[in-house]
């Protein structure tokens, strides 16, 4: 087998974990929202953010600290994701000052809030949930590194009746989406591949591996096992990710 292939197969299962990631987080969220009018939800229309809260982790989406109160009630705390696992809070840092943000909490309603500020703080940094009614929406920061905090924080407005109900997950098929594109972006990669007597090598790879997909999305791994299992294989392979 040529170093190039050896190379190109090692960057496929790389790519195959991180896949994975992203295929337990829609399967998973799938679970979450079955009875949208059971699941709070926040909607932030400046950065396209329409997700479920949830109360198992961050990494089945956005996340609410159950130290912290619920909506009408005190301080609330949302932490997300900015890569992977849906990355929810991808764009948190373009909001600005006068922003809104609406929590919709079942038993309460729909909660305005408009943002005050911004923050960047240490990682170790302890937020207190002693601050009144205002909400924090945390994050990673810089993009991609997990060294500082992003705190966005905004204080409550007014509350609504919730009138109409949601239907079931609408990102219910990015799973299968995802499945899909790595299994046809590795089989045009394999008739591509200018070594044509190890194009087959390259296919049955990604036959196996979407196959590996597939089993992960009916049978979800934990996410901190996976990740902890991508970052053994990165750096056994040689690979910074």
């Amino acid at each position: 087998m040529k170093i190039s292939t050896f190379f190109i197969l090692a960057g496929m299962m790389i790519i195959s974990f991180y896949a994975l990631v992203e295929v337990n987080y829609y399967s998973s969220t799938q679970t979450l929202s079955e009875k949208p009018g059971e699941t709070p939800f926040i909607i932030i229309p400046e950065i396209g953010v329409d997700e479920a809260i949830n109360n198992r982790s961050v990494d089945y989406g956005i996340y609410h600290e159950p130290q912290s109160a619920k909506p009408a009630s005190g301080t609330v705390v949302l932490f997300g994701h900015r890569t992977l696992h849906g990355s929810p809070f991808l764009k948190l840092d373009q909001l600005k000052q006068g922003d809104n943000v609406t929590l919709e909490w079942p038993g309460i309603g729909y909660v305005e809030y408009k943002i005050i500020n911004s923050t960047i703080v240490p990682a170790d940094y302890r937020l207190s949930v002693e601050q009144g009614n205002v909400l924090f929406l945390i994050t990673c920061y810089p993009l991609g590194s997990t060294k500082e905090r992003l705190i966005i924080k905004a204080k409550q407005g007014k509350i609504y009746p919730i009138k109409t109900f949601r239907k079931t997950n609408p990102q219910k098929h990015y799973a299968i989406i995802i499945i899909l594109a790595f299994m046809a972006s590795g089989t045009i990669l394999s008739f591509l591949y200018p070594v044509k007597e190890e194009r087959a090598i390259l296919f049955l790879a990604t036959v196996a591996l979407t196959f590996f997909l597939t089993l992960g999305y009916f049978f979800p791994t934990p996410p901190d096992a996976l990740e902890s299992n991508i970052s053994r294989i990165s750096d056994f392979i040689g690979l910074g990710f």
